[in-house]
């Protein structure tokens, strides 16, 4: 199966568009993002290797003008190389979160089954991808309720707290001030979604930016 997303980006002039392809042992992922970052543009690829349980496996970040691209891997018992180099300060983890993209939130919440009121705390490799920055980061989901069959979670960060729209494949349909999912297509049924309207105008929200 495949599946093709493109999302806009709210906080700066930008979109992305993703490609998921689930194989026979393992999942890949290739994204792609334009962006503006305090008016200078960029354009950056990502490649995500994942298990059928979500688990990220290796992740390769390419930019605009560099020959080489910045890897991020797990090996045996969710321990991570940055650029070939262990960080036992990442231990533990079990998925990364890339600051330029709404898939990272797909992730932890697809690695697990859900209960309404139900909240998870998972560690994760936090990349800065434009400063090249590695460090961990807890992060906390707690699964709200229901509307108009998408789920909504309450994601908390450090003191940056929000509500996202998840559709009932995991992935992102408005994360307020920061996403909006504009078209996903699956391949098979060819079923292209309309724009979502948005469901949380009145969610709340940090200015201290998103992680």
């Amino acid at each position: 199966m495949e599946q093709r997303v493109i999302w806009n980006h709210l906080e700066s002039a930008g979109a992305e568009h993703l490609t998921l392809k689930k194989l026979t042992n393992h999942m890949e992922v290739r994204g792609t993002v334009l962006l503006v970052d305090q008016g200078v543009p960029h354009h950056l690829t990502y490649d995500l290797k994942l298990g059928l349980d979500w688990k990220t496996k290796k992740v390769k970040i390419y930019q605009e003008q560099e020959t080489e691209p910045f890897v991020v891997q797990a090996e045996n018992q969710d321990k991570w190389w940055v650029n070939g180099r262990y960080d036992e300060n990442l231990d533990g983890a079990t998925n990364v979160d890339l600051t330029i993209t709404p898939f990272s939130n797909t992730l932890p919440i697809n690695r697990v089954t859900w209960h309404i009121g139900e909240r998870r705390t998972f560690k994760m490799v936090f990349i800065d991808v434009l400063k090249k920055e590695v460090f961990p980061l807890l992060q906390v989901y707690t699964y709200l309720g229901d509307n108009d069959g998408n789920r909504i979670f309450q994601y908390r960060c450090r003191d940056y707290e929000t509500a996202l729209v998840i559709d009932e494949e995991g992935w992102v349909v408005e994360y307020p001030g920061a996403f909006e999912r504009r078209a996903l297509l699956t391949t098979g049924d060819q079923t292209m979604d309309k724009r979502p309207q948005p469901l949380l105008a009145n969610a709340p929200s940090s200015s201290g930016g998103f992680y």
